[in-house]
Formats: structure tokens, sequence, C-alpha cells
């Protein structure tokens, strides 16, 4: 059966080349790419091992100061499925929230919460900004018009018709945002809440006039809730500060960031 690599330290940045070396010397292979493998899947170093090369490689992290587990793959979390949660509500016995087109409730215990990973994520977007107005000429060229008009005896326009032209302009928009993955383990999966466009309407009379103050009873909310839950380092740390680095270049990456944690929550 195959065998996966896993850290065990949350901190990032990884050093990229330092584990694709380090697993190089086990399974060899080609530096790179292990060193994309850690760069796009964080903490996941390794995947479809035999047990022998597991045991050797997580001893080699584990000497190199990279503290590493192996796991059975055919017992790995697998929390891919998410569900994006524009409303729900924080109840004593679960997390409550709408599913589908016709918005039935879903009710999530808290006992079966698995992981609480919050992150800042960069979002890139095109904009338009302005369009640009010209003129364009259609036609043929003049001495090619006569040397048609002579040879088919058809007369053609000499002069060609003048076509206005928009021409969009584009602009890159960059935004940082806050995402909260909770992920459940029965059976596996993400709720993802994106504060600066959730409804925190389940606050009822203590619903505030700002959004930072409803998220900071939110985030007050899910503590006590999910209190039994593992907390990433980076959650952990904004709670405290409410500072969040490293920014992820996308919702998918910081997903994979949480999905590592998962894994090794779950040991």
């Amino acid at each position: 059966m195959p065998w996966s690599v896993f850290l065990q330290d949350e901190r990032l940045p990884l050093p990229g080349e330092k584990i694709g070396r380090l697993v190089q010397q086990v399974v060899g292979g080609v530096v790179y790419d292990h060193t994309q493998q850690v760069n796009i899947h964080h903490g996941r170093v390794a995947r479809g091992l035999e047990e022998g090369q597991a045991d050797a490689l997580v001893e080699l992290l584990r000497s190199s100061d990279l503290p590493a587990l192996k796991k059975d793959e055919e017992r790995l979390v697998r929390a891919e499925k998410r569900f994006r949660a524009h409303r729900a509500l924080l109840l004593e016995d679960a997390l409550h929230f709408p599913i589908g087109l016709t918005g039935e409730l879903k009710a999530a215990p808290w006992s079966s919460v698995l992981v609480v990973s919050i992150g800042s994520v960069v979002f890139r977007d095109r904009k338009e900004v302005r369009a640009t107005r010209g003129n364009a000429n259609i036609g043929l060229g003049i001495g090619l018009k006569i040397a048609a008009s002579v040879a088919t005896g058809i007369p053609i326009r000499m002069f060609p018709r003048r076509v206005k032209l928009q021409r969009a302009s584009f602009k890159e928009v960059i935004e940082e945002a806050i995402l909260v993955h909770i992920i459940f383990d029965r059976p596996p999966f993400v709720v993802e809440i994106r504060p600066k466009g959730f409804d925190y309407g389940y606050l009822g009379p203590r619903l505030a006039t700002t959004s930072r103050e409803n998220l900071v009873t939110f985030l007050e909310d899910l503590v006590r809730l999910a209190a039994s839950a593992h907390w990433t380092l980076m959650s952990r740390t904004f709670l405290e500060t409410g500072k969040l680095a490293p920014d992820f270049k996308d919702d998918k990456d910081f997903l994979r960031f949480s999905q590592w944690i998962a894994e090794v929550a779950s040991a």
C-alpha cells in the first residue's frame, strides 16, 4: 500500500529546496520536482512511497530538524469537498449552513470539527477601467478597387467606410481577504467562510454596527464552540495579535494548506 509523508511543523514558508534534496536522497528523481511538490502542496512532501521509503524519509527529515510523520494513503482524511457559506447559524449543537439551490440547512456537529484554519488570501482580478475610441478603414485599396470594377463591370465604392471601434482597457486589481476553513471529519468536508461577505444575522441582538465588531464576536463564538478542534498556529497568532502572514496566492492554495494540517491533526 502507498504511503505519504507530511511535515508536522506548520510554520511557513517551508525550505522547499532543502526538503526537495532530502526527498531525492531517499526516493531518487529530480530535486526540482520534489521542490515543486513542497511549493504546491506545502507540508505533504512525498506521496506514493513504499513503507520502507516513508520510514527512511521521516527519519532523514527529523534528523534535519524537520519533524515529519508517515500516513497510509488509504487512511487519509481527503477533505476535498468544500462548501462556501455566506450565512450560517452557530448554535450550541452544531454549525448549520445552507447547501444546494434550495438553501436547505445542513447541521455539522461541533464534536466532528477536526481543524479550524484562518488565513489571508490574495485575490487577483482584471477590471475594465476605460474605453478608447477610434476609427478604422474597412475595404480594399483604391487601386485594387478600380481594377476590380473594370474587370467585372460592377461599380465598387472607391472610398472606404469608417467604422468606430472601442478598445477596452483593463487593470489588475489585487485584494487581500480573510478566509476561515472549518474542517469536519465525519465525513470529511470543508466549510469556507469569507468574513467580508458573510451574513452575521445569526448574532441577533448581538449584531454590531461594524463588520469588524461582528467578526470579533463570530470568532469568539467559534473559539468556544470548536474548542476541541486543532487551531492552526496561524489562526492562534491571528486571534492573539490580529496579524496573518504569509498571504496565500489564491483560495485553492489556502485550501491545500488547510488539508495538510487536517492530515497531520488526524494522525
